[in-house]
């Protein structure tokens, strides 16, 4: 095998399939990188045994066809060090060989064969949506995901297509985020469609490989897999074993209590009255009434903090406690200028909307 390659695109290339690989791994051809150079393009790819991605650079000219595995750490060094604008890489028996104009590196290769099989995208998706929409669908599910949970359904995003929405949902149990768009296609029926739970890893791999937001994502939902292909490449994911919570029942129906807000003004009020929560409490109490609101917090150590804010609120007064982080990291992914607060009682879970695509269930917690 032989190429010239273009050092930024294939450093590109390294960078995004680096995510799969893991560090660490009894099996040495896990930190390996699979170089196959055919049909005028390189393509790279990695896999944990869990999720898999091959992403393919047309900024190269083949010389000679072929396929090799690379230790993936040792050969993106090299390329993210080179200062070349090209470098040839050459795989000569049991060695790769890589030129620079003033370097030249000689690395041991593996055997290709040994490499676990990587799935390609055939046949037609079962969805298409446009990146951006899907990017946007991620950013505002995945950081509701359990990080660690028993519970592995928690551990990842349930896709759900439902009344030619696309749907992701997220939750760790104290909290359940769930968005909504427009796919550009739907090839099959919503009852043909499963809804699987997809890792939070391969969907962290979908968010950083979209780089156009008008590029088409084909997605395909197999018995135990999911695939996304975008023009370069494609992530190919095994699905979180287990049942995921039924989220429509979560979603509070009959609040009485609602407040209005600026998305933005809500944000900073909430980050400043959490300056002097504490790590014990984890929380901010909010006082609802016609005036307005008033957020406070205290600690033994440091003192209080006491804001008031003005919003639109309709309803019974009440007082209650929410995590401010958990607040927070809704807050920032909201796209509307506007948000409402829907509330019952001080025990019972609030409901925050940002536009009509996004819906955020939260749990209050106790206040001493």
């Amino acid at each position: 095998m032989k190429v010239i390659c273009n050092r930024g695109a294939l450093l590109e290339a390294l960078n995004v399939i680096g995510n799969v690989i893991l560090a660490r791994s009894p099996k040495e051809v896990l930190k390996c990188i699979k170089v196959t150079a055919a049909d005028d393009r390189l393509t790279l790819a990695a896999t944990d045994l869990e999720v898999a991605i091959r992403y393919s650079d047309s900024q190269v000219q083949i010389e000679q066809g072929g396929e090799t595995l690379l230790p993936a750490e040792k050969f993106r060094d090299i390329v993210r060090e080179s200062i070349d604008d090209t470098l040839s890489l050459e795989i000569i028996g049991e060695q790769a060989h890589i030129k620079g104009n003033d370097s030249y590196f000689k690395i041991y290769t593996q055997p290709a064969g040994e490499f676990p099989p990587v799935p390609e995208f055939t046949g037609e998706a079962d969805l298409e949506v446009a990146g951006g929409q899907l990017k946007q669908l991620i950013g505002q599910t995945l950081f509701a995901a359990a990080k660690e949970s028993t519970r592995f359904a928690f551990n990842g995003v349930l896709m759900v297509i439902k009344n030619k929405k696309l749907l992701l949902i997220a939750t760790d149990g104290r909290r359940l985020a769930l968005a909504k768009g427009d796919p550009q296609t739907v090839k099959k029926s919503e009852k043909e469609l499963t809804q699987p739970i997809i890792p939070a890893k391969a969907l962290t791999l979908v968010e950083k490989l979209i780089g156009d937001p008008e590029e088409t994502v084909s997605i395909q939902i197999r018995e135990n897999q999911i695939l996304f292909s975008t023009p370069n490449a494609t992530i190919t994911s095994n699905l979180v074993e287990g049942q995921f919570p039924p989220y429509e029942d979560v979603l509070p129906k009959e609040a009485d209590k609602k407040m209005t807000a600026s998305t933005a003004d809500f944000l900073s009020a909430i980050k400043r009255a959490a300056l002097l929560a504490t790590e014990e409490s984890k929380g901010v109490r909010m006082a609802f009434s016609k005036k307005g609101l008033v957020l406070s917090s205290r600690s033994p150590e440091s003192g209080e903090a006491t804001v008031n804010f003005a919003c639109k609120f309709e309803g019974s007064d009440v007082e209650i406690g929410f995590n401010p982080t958990f607040l927070v990291d809704a807050l920032r992914v909201v796209d509307s200028d506007e948000i409402s607060l829907e509330m019952t009682t001080a025990n019972r879970p609030g409901l925050l909307k940002g536009g009509a695509n996004f819906s955020y269930v939260i749990m209050p917690v106790n206040l001493q």
